[in-house]
């Protein structure tokens, strides 16, 4: 589908912020959240997908305010081989249950992340809007 964004692509990251920043589920799970996130997609160069991804941004009273590519201090930082971010993304595996089994891991306050499961279950659901271009052998698995 033509109008699909390559995940992780500026475009793709824009439209994210955009769709986050207004949806009115996640703004009120997230109301009292004032957190960083870094995110790491890790590189997985025998399925194509020769490079480890960055990408962090700002959560503030169930706002997004900013979102960048790169390494970044952050409150939490995530991080898994990009085939795990493509299971959670189509549903296969929750977030949740990617951290529990080890498939996720997360550096940070962990009960303060808990006490966001909500929020970040939402999170994902609005990931699952933007129409999305996956890389390497996962492309077809491509959504939206």
């Amino acid at each position: 589908m033509a109008n699909r964004m390559l995940l992780g692509s500026d475009q793709y990251l824009a439209e994210f912020q955009k769709r986050l920043s207004a949806d009115k589920e996640y703004a009120e799970l997230a109301k009292g959240v004032d957190d960083t996130y870094t995110l790491v997609l890790q590189a997985e160069p025998d399925k194509g997908v020769p490079e480890t991804m960055t990408v962090g941004f700002g959560i503030n009273a169930g706002r997004m305010t900013a979102m960048w590519k790169g390494e970044r201090e952050t409150s939490f930082i995530l991080s898994a081989p990009y085939g795990v971010w493509v299971d959670i993304l189509l549903g296969k595996i929750g977030a949740n249950r990617a951290f529990i089994t080890r498939k996720l891991k997360i550096v940070g306050n962990m009960p303060r992340l808990l006490k966001t499961a909500k929020a970040t279950e939402r999170l994902v659901e609005v990931l699952r809007g933007v129409p999305t271009s996956l890389h390497g052998k996962y492309a077809d698995q491509s959504f939206g």
